[in-house]
């Protein structure tokens, strides 16, 4: 009896285990709300496992991502085209800004200006006023532009203030009967040329050749060509003043040569001093015995009286100026009888009075762009004409 119950028992418990065997051929049912969900972080990139689903949408079927040998042949391919293309330029060569807001790049110290509004629109207003107050005389104004105009490399002119932007500027003030000579286009045109002295402020006399070949069209004369003119070199070893202002002592060995251009026509020059006492008269207005900026007009001096016998004699021009004007008087003898030359840092004359008993027929306001965003020369201008 004990043995038939323990046999069945035993068929009982094998029943059972086929059974349980054919249950697990059934589809797994879904989690319930709120369980956990496998892991699957194993399987995917980091990157992606980690960004929250709502901006890594799924790929659409369609997309297939190229293979890493065909990408990189289809990006070298856009680049070289691009390359041919924009080239872009990055060289920077050995360009430096130093404190003192001087530029030295390539061997040469350069200098910047910039626009004001304000300022330039006084010097337009004193300007109107001097055409206003001399009816019939001409009245031209010339700004030096800063020697940065001078730099051909894109990299470094995209860093520093387009000075031809800034004669532009400042022409668009101007207003009334009055002619702005733009050196822009003109400078643009000789870019590259020695235009500028490395280790100086001022143009070279081939930089104020061009803005005389400049006002002369503008005024309708026919500008002597430059291999008119012959030519000296009073020196190659100048060292100029910029590094009394920018201070720094790699600027003294930026050497410069100073050429000259003759005048073609015979002319003398009378130097007055402050008090209008005549100083001294020579027969030329450039000195090479001076081997230095101020070679040209014996430099900055306080009041000039340049006759050319050989030009008609009632056809004068007043030239109102600074420093960056001496290299450029010279031209002027091309064309007029009498030239005289005020510098009014040095003396303080009454223009109108000169205008009448000279006979003056052009006046030319000449200063460097850079004068425009300071008042001193407006407020020159206007003390010589009474304001």
């Amino acid at each position: 009896m004990k043995k038939s119950l323990l046999a069945l028992l035993c068929l009982l418990s094998l029943a059972l285990a086929c059974g349980c065997a054919e249950g697990g051929n059934e589809s797994p049912s879904l989690p319930e709300s709120g369980s956990t969900a496998p892991s699957t972080e194993e399987t995917l990139p980091q990157d992606v496992s980690s960004a929250p689903e709502e901006i890594s949408p799924p790929l659409e079927e369609s997309f297939q991502a190229p293979s890493a040998e065909d990408s990189s042949e289809e990006i070298s391919e856009e680049v070289s085209e691009e390359s041919e293309e924009e080239p872009m330029y990055t060289d920077k060569g050995d360009a430096e800004f130093i404190p003192s807001g001087y530029l030295l790049y390539n061997g040469a110290a350069y200098s910047q200006t910039h626009y004001n509004h304000e300022t330039a629109g006084k010097y337009a207003d004193v300007y109107a006023e001097y055409a206003k107050t001399f009816p019939g005389v001409g009245i031209h104004v010339i700004n030096m532009p800063a020697s940065v105009i001078n730099i051909e490399n894109p990299f470094v002119q995209e860093r520093v203030n387009d000075q031809g932007t800034v004669l532009d500027q400042n022409e668009a003030h101007i207003h009334g009967d009055v002619n702005f000579v733009n050196l822009k286009e003109t400078f643009l045109a000789h870019r590259g040329e020695y235009l500028f002295f490395k280790s100086d402020f001022h143009w070279t006399q081939l930089g104020a050749y061009y803005a005389y070949e400049a006002f002369a069209k503008s005024v309708g004369l026919t500008p002597t060509p430059l291999s008119d003119f012959e030519t000296e070199v009073t020196t190659d070893t100048f060292i100029g003043l910029t590094n009394t202002y920018a201070n720094d002592p790699r600027i003294n060995s930026f050497y410069d040569t100073i050429h000259v251009y003759w005048p073609t026509k015979e002319h003398t020059m009378a130097v007055y001093l402050s008090d209008m006492s005549l100083y001294r008269t020579y027969k030329n207005c450039i000195q090479t015995s001076i081997k230095t900026y101020s070679c040209y007009l014996t430099g900055d001096q306080a009041y000039i009286e340049i006759n050319v016998p050989e030009n008609d004699q009632n056809k004068t021009v007043l030239v109102i100026k600074e420093s960056s004007a001496n290299a450029f008087v010279p031209f002027l003898t091309e064309h007029y009888g009498n030239i005289i030359v005020i510098d009014p840092r040095h003396v303080m004359l009454d223009v109108k009075k000169i205008v009448k008993e000279k006979g003056v027929d052009d006046i030319i306001l000449f200063a460097p762009a850079s004068t425009c965003t300071r008042d001193a020369y407006c407020n020159y201008y206007k003390r010589l004409i009474g304001k």
